[in-house]
């Protein structure tokens, strides 16, 4: 699921300049400007918004095939509607994007149908002492199609790779369905109280990769806090989770966790936390057997203010089938002539005596009309099939703006996945340019280039180079 802590869904701006405005190339990650992009009429009150776009595609081997295929054809017909109601107490948003798509495929008769889809909605009520945060969003798309990679962002801008990354080829649609509830109580009080539930189906219909099965997962979280004293605070929280995969084991793994946290503020400068747990996991599979582990989780976190940003300080050990995850990282952000950069460097250890570097890169600057990004991570996680799994990924864009009503846009963005125990070595490379331009009528035209590239060990690599045009606007009115 790629959506923050607070469990708020993605937001549909981020959704609507990626698909609606044809910004699919990455490069101008526009969430933060947007002025030419999408209808604003100020904070507060209901909106309602509706959004129509026409795209054509036209390139080889458009589902990035091995051996590769021929030329392919792709017209799709986008439209989006969303409502949101905001006031100083609450907030709600309703949001729907989806297409009707007609394809012309080497090897296939043509064939016209229901493209990708996204339903999001989201609700919070904030009160002086207590509040209140649900939301659920529903996904689905083919598999076997082209998808860029910015399909992966979250709310914060970053790539977030889900856990099937490396299976998702061949045929097939996917389609996830994520719920979060939680509240909590007693912000002003000395105890506190927290509720979280989250709940996440996965389903895949009509696949034809050997490694895609449906799963579900509920979890669940209580937290209780103590106010100690004006500077430290205490904290207990129990979770728990239930993950079912419906594979040939019949996948059934539960696990629990019961942390101790403590946050204190040394100075107004310094700040830090200490959480130490305990966790079990319990895995039941019909072929492979049972598993089992329990142990020792912690963190320790730390703070400094500096008169020009802050330096960061984290250690984490984590605990799953696969053995435990001890990680380091120092970091550093700041500003330098106007731009925004952040570094951090570090390792991780795994069990059987494995230590490899980890680290990441942030740079954002806006000169003029003119934006550079660059994002850079290096890190070892947890996949849902309780393996470590090695990431790199690295993100490029440059925005120029050619006046008040064009831009063009350059990206690139490299990602590499290695799983030795169960998903082999994936490596995906998209490159990108585009060009947009709004005409007095407010409608966008966006025209564009792509070319990406897809390497798997023990099924070979293959590459797509893809033209795209469309033309679309978003009406946006108060009721």
């Amino acid at each position: 699921m790629n959506n923050s802590e607070s469990g708020r869904p993605v937001k549909y701006q981020l959704v609507l300049r990626i698909i609606l405005f044809g910004i699919v190339c990455g490069v101008l990650h526009l969430q933060n400007r947007a002025d030419a992009q999408v209808v604003e009429l100020g904070p507060g009150g209901t909106q309602m918004t509706l959004g129509i776009a026409q795209r054509f595609e036209s390139g080889r081997n458009l589902r990035l095939e091995v051996p590769e295929e021929g030329h392919g054809t792709i017209s799709s017909t986008i439209l989006s509607f969303g409502v949101s109601s905001e006031t100083p107490i609450q907030s709600l948003s309703l949001d729907a994007v989806t297409a009707l798509r007609w394809t012309d495929l080497p090897n296939e008769d043509s064939d016209f149908d229901i493209g990708d889809s996204i339903f999001e909605f989201g609700y919070a009520r904030e009160g002086a002492n207590a509040g209140l945060d649900f939301g659920v969003d529903f996904s689905s798309y083919d598999i076997g199609l082209f998808r860029s990679l910015n399909d992966f962002i979250d709310d914060e801008g970053v790539l977030d790779l889900p856990s099937d990354f490396g299976d998702l080829t061949g045929d097939g649609t996917r389609r996830e369905f994520n719920s979060v509830f939680q509240m909590d109580f007693g912000r002003q009080d000395l105890i506190s109280y927290n509720f979280r539930i989250n709940a996440q189906n996965l389903d895949y219909v009509d696949q034809t990769s050997p490694d895609l099965f449906n799963s579900d997962t509920i979890g669940g979280s209580a937290g209780i806090g103590f106010v100690l004293s004006p500077v430290t605070t205490a904290t207990i929280d129990i979770r728990a989770e239930r993950y079912e995969e419906d594979n040939p084991d019949q996948t059934d793994r539960k696990s629990k966790s019961v942390v101790f946290g403590l946050s204190q503020e040394v100075s107004a400068r310094t700040r830090f936390d200490v959480a130490l747990g305990y966790t079990e996991i319990d895995e039941r599979e019909l072929i492979a057997g049972d598993d089992f582990t329990s142990g020792f989780i912690g963190r320790i976190g730390a703070e400094y203010d500096m008169p020009n940003g802050e330096i960061t300080f984290d250690a984490e050990s984590e605990l799953s089938l696969a053995g435990r995850l001890n990680s380091f990282r120092i970091g550093r952000s700041r500003e330098i002539l106007g731009a925004t950069f952040s570094v951090s460097l570090g390792f991780a250890h795994t069990d059987g005596g494995r230590t490899e570097p980890i680290g990441s890169l942030r740079y954002a600057n806006e000169f003029g009309e003119n934006e550079l990004r660059i994002f850079f991570d290096r890190n070892i996680v947890i996949t849902d099939d309780e393996v470590f799994r090695d990431e790199y990924i690295l993100d490029f864009g440059y925005i120029w703006g050619l006046g008040p009503s064009s831009r063009l846009g350059l990206g690139a963005t490299h990602i590499l996945t290695d799983s030795t125990e169960v998903d082999p070595r994936v490596e995906r490379t998209d490159l990108n340019a585009v060009y947009s331009y709004e005409l007095e009528s407010q409608w966008i035209i966006n025209a564009g280039l792509n070319y990406s590239v897809r390497d798997e060990d023990g099924v070979g690599r293959a590459t797509s180079p893809l033209a795209f045009f469309q033309i679309g606007r978003e009406f946006a009115w108060r009721p």
